[in-house]
């Protein structure tokens, strides 16, 4: 017996329907970013992503093991066409970020997914640590990061000691501690103790190791220190420490140590000043206070390029960070950035010569 032509419509009005159902998953997917780098602007990225997913219900995961690897997942008012927009985070330093961005290295979620990086932060360039700048598209720079030398303010064997020379700190990153023939007591440094002085350095991932060795022009082996279970000092194996509060707490363990941190995680700590110039973000600003880098956004070009939703989701975040009132008056930013509107002097590379702007 023949289809009823009845039949027929209802059909094809269903195969209609479903036809406009994918179209329109296809228009309203959803979008993921997975941003990887810099830890020294983390409250800066965190608190930007929680702005901009501002037309829906904002929920994070946060890593059980590293508060430095986080998810959220919301929506952008106004933006429907990106359906839910979920953020992933893993910023376990500016160097690892790059290196992974570029070779498309798989790093985890909070959630445990391994995904390729979309963006990088970074405040070290990728030819600061021999990376071609060429597979990436830069985007910024967003902010100016300061770093710092800290001691522990009740450290009263470091007293005396409240400015770095760029000679000293040269022989505080190569001869710290007493595993070199050449080590330095905390005399040479300004205080009265013949004991040795210890250094407390980020790793090989973070920016800020790569920005403080250019900076004060340091190429050779690092002695960084880290503790033992009896809480002794001893030659870090590691190579550095993973965040800046790790560093202050090590400096405090140890005692008679100086560490180096971006300035949003000095803290308590007290920094030293450097080359007679103590750090302040006026300093940075006016070029006096040497010690600081661009922050910048990296993405691929070609392969591991972002979708034009995902870029979309770059640029908002991008244009929140980079917004004047923003970094003039926001609590996450004053006296731990300096913002770029402030500036009065410039460089064009890591740790080069500073010259006033015009």
């Amino acid at each position: 017996m023949p289809m009823n032509k009845f039949k027929i419509a209802d059909y094809a009005v269903a195969g209609l329907a479903l036809a406009g159902f994918a179209l329109n998953t296809s228009l309203r997917a959803d979008t993921e970013v997975f941003i990887v780098g810099a830890n020294a602007s983390q409250t800066i990225l965190y608190g930007a992503v929680s702005n901009v997913l501002n037309g829906g219900t904002i929920t994070a995961t946060i890593s059980a093991t590293n508060s430095v690897v986080r998810d959220y997942v919301g929506t952008i008012a106004g933006q429907s066409g990106l359906g839910n927009v979920t953020v992933y985070f893993s910023l376990l330093g500016g160097i690892q970020g790059l290196q992974d961005l570029a070779n498309q290295n798989n790093e985890a979620t909070a959630g445990g997914l391994n995904l390729e990086p979309t963006l990088a932060v970074s405040s070290a360039s990728p030819g600061s640590v021999g990376l071609s700048a060429s597979p990436f598209t830069t985007l910024g720079p967003t902010l100016v990061v300061p770093y710092a030398f800290i001691k522990y303010p009740l450290a009263t064997a470091l007293s005396g000691v409240s400015n770095l020379t760029q000679r000293q700190a040269q022989y505080l990153e190569g001869a710290a501690g007493t595993n070199s023939a050449g080590w330095l007591p905390i005399s040479f440094f300004g205080g009265t103790s013949t004991n040795p002085i210890y250094m407390v350095a980020r790793n090989t991932a973070s920016a800020v190791r790569t920005e403080i060795d250019a900076n004060v022009y340091f190429t050779g082996t690092i002695s960084t220190w880290t503790t033992n279970s009896a809480g002794q000092p001893i030659p870090d194996a590691s190579g550095g420490q993973t965040s800046g509060s790790n560093v202050r707490a090590v400096v405090k363990a140890i005692g008679n140590a100086i560490g180096t941190v971006a300035a949003s995680d000095i803290s308590t700590d007290t920094p030293l000043s450097y080359e007679g110039v103590p750090f302040s973000i006026t300093n940075v600003e006016n070029g006096s206070y040497p010690l600081w880098g661009y922050e910048n956004y990296y993405y691929n070009t070609g392969n591991g390029a972002p979708s034009t939703a995902q870029y979309q989701v770059i640029t908002n975040l991008f244009s929140w960070v980079t917004n004047t009132n923003f970094q003039a008056t926001n609590t996450l930013f004053v006296g731990n950035f300096a913002p770029l509107n402030g500036l009065q002097a410039t460089r064009s590379t890591d740790g080069g010569p500073i010259t006033l702007l015009p």
